[in-house]
């Protein structure tokens, strides 16, 4: 007797998955159908995005190399090439960066510039636009308001903050303003770490009085 009742319960479950499966089997079907959709181009997109990145590596240090053998031609076409086949990427965007410094160095300081507001204005890395309005203060050192209002747009917690003080010292101190150039050196000593720029803030401090050279 023990087996039939097992038997009828078996039966009786059997019976309500096939009603179950009867009544949901196409939304389980539709919902694996779309996982695997979602999954295949979730595969593909990562595919094509290394791809991408591979590409823009690989036409960047094209540019990078015929830049470094001053190549000018080839440096124009090979930045070009990384601008309009891989138009925000990082890649293009630290491209735009060397063809602004390679520009200063050939004396081209308003195409530098224009490179440089150019990156500002695209650049979705806050590291790079620091490190853009950083050096377009540099350019215009001369033209202290102008240097000036590039500092003031750079963000307080930059890593090249005291780089940006010891700038703003200099123009301070190009105003004939010393204790204002005193004070910006102060706070770009205390954020520099050890090396080239440390050593260069302790020598204007020396000079100025206002600390001794370590």
């Amino acid at each position: 007797m023990q087996d039939i009742f097992e038997q009828v319960d078996e039966q009786l479950e059997m019976d309500r998955v096939q009603k179950w499966w009867e009544a949901n089997r196409k939304w389980l079907i539709a919902g694996l159908v779309f996982f695997f959709i979602l999954l295949f181009a979730y595969v593909g997109w990562r595919d094509y995005q290394l791809r991408q990145d591979h590409a823009a590596s690989e036409q960047f240090m094209v540019f990078q190399d015929a830049l470094g053998k001053s190549e000018a031609a080839s440096a124009q076409k090979g930045f070009d090439a990384l601008l309009n086949g891989h138009p925000g990427h990082g890649y293009a965007q630290f491209g735009r960066f060397l063809e602004a410094r390679a520009l200063a160095a050939q004396g081209n300081r308003e195409g530098a510039l224009a490179q440089l507001a150019l990156l500002v204005k695209e650049s979705g890395s806050s590291l790079l636009v620091d490190l853009a309005l950083l050096n377009a203060a540099y350019l215009t050192v001369g033209e202290a308001s102008q240097a000036e209002s590039f500092l003031a747009r750079m963000n307080d917690h930059s890593p090249y903050r005291a780089h940006a003080l010891e700038l703003q010292g200099l123009l301070a101190a190009q105003r004939g303003d010393p204790q204002a150039a005193l004070e910006r050196y102060r706070e770009a000593h205390a954020l520099a770490p050890e090396g080239s720029l440390r050593s260069r803030l302790e020598s204007r401090l020396e000079r100025l009085g206002g600390e001794e050279k370590k």
